[in-house]
Formats: C-alpha cells, sequence, structure tokens
C-alpha cells in the first residue's frame, strides 16, 4: 500500500519517464520476447482513441460559444492556419540546408528493395469538401477529426445564435466536456504503464542494429526537429513573441513530449497537450481551438520528414537537385500540409506527393520504411510542440494569455 501510495505521489511526468526507462531495459533483456508486453501500449492507444472524437466535439462546440462572432472565430483560425502553415515553410527549409551540409545520402549502398506503388493523391478540392460532413455520427465513429470540428464549430456557433433556446443544448455539451476531461484524467493514468509496453516492444522488435546503416538519416532528423523545436517554436514563438521563458515552456511540455515520443501520436496526445498548454497561462477559449486544430492540421515534424527523405533520396540514388527544385520540395511540402490533412497516413501521402514533385523514385519509401518508426518518433514533436506555440502566439495577439511566472 505505500508502495502504491508513493508511486501515485510521483508526478505523471516522473512516471512516464520510470515506464520509458523500464521499457527499453525491458526490450534490451527480453529481445524479441518483448512483443508479450506490447499489449499494454494498445490498451493506451485504445484508451486514448476512446476519449479523442468526443473531447474534441465537446472542446470546439463550447469554443465557438465562448467566441461568441464569427468574425473573430474566423481571425482566430486564420492565424493559427497562417501559423502553422508558415512554420511548415520553415521546418523544411532547415531540414534541406542541414541535409545537403550533413550528405545524409552519400556513400549509402542501396539494397534491392520492393518498389513501392504510389498512393492516390486527393485534390485540394476533394480534401475541402471531405471536410464537410454528410453524416456527423459516422464521422464521430470513423474519427474524421476535420469533420467532427468543421460540425462542432458551426453547431457551436449556431447555439449561441439561438441566444435561450439554444442554452439547454449548451449547457449539456459544457457537462459533456467537463465528464471527458475527467475520463481522460483517469486515462492518463495509465500513461506510464503503456509506454513501458510500448517501449519494450520497439526495442524489442528492432534493437539497435536497424540504426547503424541509416544513423546519418535518423541524425539529420532528429537534429532538425531539435534545432527547429527549440529554437523555432520555443525561442522564436514562445520566448520572444509570447515573452515566456523557453525554459519554463519545455518544463510545462515535458510530459506532452515524452508522451508523444512514445506514442507516435499526435491526435492522441491531445488531452495531455490541452492540460500542457493551459498551464502556460494560454485561455481555454484559444486552447479548446488551436490544439484540436493543429493535431490534424500542424505538419511541421512531417514537413522536415519530407526534407529529409527527398535529400536521402536524391543522394541515394545519384539524382542532383537544383536550387530551384529544393524551392519546389519546401512549397510542395506546405501545400501538400493542407491538402492532406485528416487522411489517414497523412504522412506517407505527403512524402508521395514531394518525391513526385522533383521526380524521385518512390521507392525511397520502401528504403526508409525500416526506420519509418525512428523517424516518427522525432517528427512528432514539433508537431505538438508547434500546437500549444501557436496557441501561445494566438493567445498573445487575442490577449488571452496569462503567462505563468
Amino acid at each position: 500500500m505505500k508502495l502504491i501510495k508513493k508511486w501515485n505521489s510521483l508526478g505523471l511526468f516522473t512516471r512516464i519517464m520510470i515506464g520509458f526507462v523500464l521499457g527499453i531495459g525491458a526490450g534490451v533483456v527480453l529481445g524479441e520476447k518483448a512483443g508479450t508486453l506490447a499489449f499494454l501500449g494498445t490498451i493506451l492507444t485504445r484508451l486514448l482513441t476512446m476519449v479523442v472524437a468526443p473531447l474534441v466535439l465537446g472542446l470546439l462546440i463550447c469554443s465557438a460559444a465562448d467566441v461568441k462572432d464569427f468574425r473573430t472565430l474566423g481571425k482566430i483560425g486564420g492565424k493559427t492556419l497562417a501559423i502553422f502553415l508558415g512554420g511548415t515553410a520553415i521546418a523544411v527549409a532547415i531540414g534541406l540546408v542541414l541535409c545537403n551540409v550533413m550528405q545524409i545520402g552519400a556513400g549509402f549502398v542501396m539494397e534491392t528493395t520492393q518498389a513501392y506503388d504510389a498512393t492516390e493523391v486527393p485534390s485540394i478540392v476533394d480534401t475541402l469538401m471531405n471536410i464537410i460532413p454528410t453524416n456527423p455520427f459516422n464521422s464521430l465513429s470513423t474519427q474524421n477529426l476535420l469533420q467532427i470540428i468543421f460540425f462542432a464549430l458551426l453547431l457551436g456557433f449556431s447555439l449561441i445564435k439561438l441566444g435561450d433556446k439554444g442554452a439547454p443544448v449548451l449547457d449539456f455539451f459544457r457537462a459533456w466536456t467537463e465528464a471527458w476531461k475527467e475520463i481522460t484524467n483517469i486515462v492518463l493514468e495509465f500513461t506510464p504503464y503503456g509506454v513501458f509496453g510500448l517501449m519494450a516492444d520497439i526495442v524489442g522488435r528492432y534493437g539497435m542494429d536497424i540504426l547503424v546503416p541509416y544513423m546519418k538519416t535518423i541524425g539529420a532528423c532528429y537534429l532538425t526537429c531539435a534545432l527547429f523545436t527549440i529554437f523555432v517554436q520555443g525561442g522564436l514563438m514562445v520566448g520572444l513573441y509570447g515573452k515566456i521563458s523557453p525554459i519554463k515552456f519545455f518544463s510545462v511540455m515535458k510530459e506532452a513530449i515524452l508522451f508523444v515520443f512514445a506514442t507516435c501520436s499526435s491526435v492522441a496526445t491531445i488531452p495531455l497537450n490541452l492540460k500542457c498548454t493551459k498551464k502556460l497561462g494560454v485561455s481555454d477559449k484559444i486552447a479548446d481551438f488551436v490544439i484540436p486544430f493543429g493535431a490534424v492540421m500542424n505538419m511541421n515534424g512531417t514537413a522536415i520528414y519530407e526534407a529529409v527523405a527527398v535529400i536521402f533520396a536524391s543522394q541515394v540514388f545519384g539524382i542532383h537537385l537544383t536550387v530551384t527544385q529544393q524551392i519546389m520540395v519546401m512549397l510542395t511540402a506546405v501545400l501538400a500540409s493542407v491538402g492532406t490533412a485528416g487522411i489517414p497516413g497523412s504522412g506517407l501521402v505527403m512524402l508521395t506527393i514531394v518525391l513526385n514533385a522533383v521526380n524521385l523514385p518512390l521507392e525511397t519509401i520502401g528504403l526508409l520504411a525500416g526506420i519509418d518508426r525512428i523517424l516518427n518518433m522525432a517528427r512528432v514533436i514539433p508537431n505538438i510542440v508547434g500546437d500549444a506555440a501557436a496557441a501561445v502566439v494566438v493567445a498573445k495577439s487575442e490577449k488571452e494569455l496569462n503567462p505563468i511566472k
């Protein structure tokens, strides 16, 4: 009993870190047998998947209702989208420069791999049309977050327009949101055990052998993500504009960062990211809008991965990319981040688009498939940190920020 009380007295970050380290140790010791612990990670991801759709629905209905003015809502949405796209462009640029300097594909001996069949890329028009749900209940059941966002914002705004007639329904959704927040807090208590299972399975399955041939590529991806996250998101956006110490910012964000690193899911991190963002002093109105929106629209980290993959491919296949072509990569990645939002496996679709834009072999996807999980662990961090940083910037511009001391 005393041990349980002592465990529960530890902060969530400390407990997640313990689970993370023990999971790595279990993976090393047990090897492939560590796969028997994967069910713990599956339980965690299923629990989080369960809460995401209803939580996002309630948060955004209440958020739209709190804004009250459709023009204000549009202004907040416009600012948020501009920050996401601008961040994506900067992320790609940093990735391209760094990977060129590091020569990540030089001297790489390509093994025979199976070519990858290109995924059909939806047009921007089709993507925009698919944002509008034909059946919002079906959108909830299939976890289509973009359609949920559209429906929730429209319903929230409509309830405010109804005034007293809409008050009972709005009160229901306020209570609904609080209930799902409580459910989320209960689910988060299982996080350390889920992270333990996930890390044991990953380390046991892949070991360290897979890292050696791709060390430059992995290093470039991790270094670019770190530089972008620390200096652009933490330094410029939060520190310079938001007037929040980057050290305090990352101290508050550490739980969400460690969690997304282990789970590789920006969507599953929404509840924890919301909690961290509000601790930074961002108002509920802004946080409840920006964080769910960013989980499906903010592709900073994925864009870095596209840059790494493109330079890797060009050097492995001996194809020289001009400066103009690399600028094309940057523009294509930014546009693709909007066009593929909300599509399952959007990172893969984005990579297909970018490779096609500069006529690079799609076989690159097969070459990187073996280390995709390792790369994914890095690229999801700028995504969720970028959501929080964008929330700080938007809140500051709307005078909805009460910075932590």
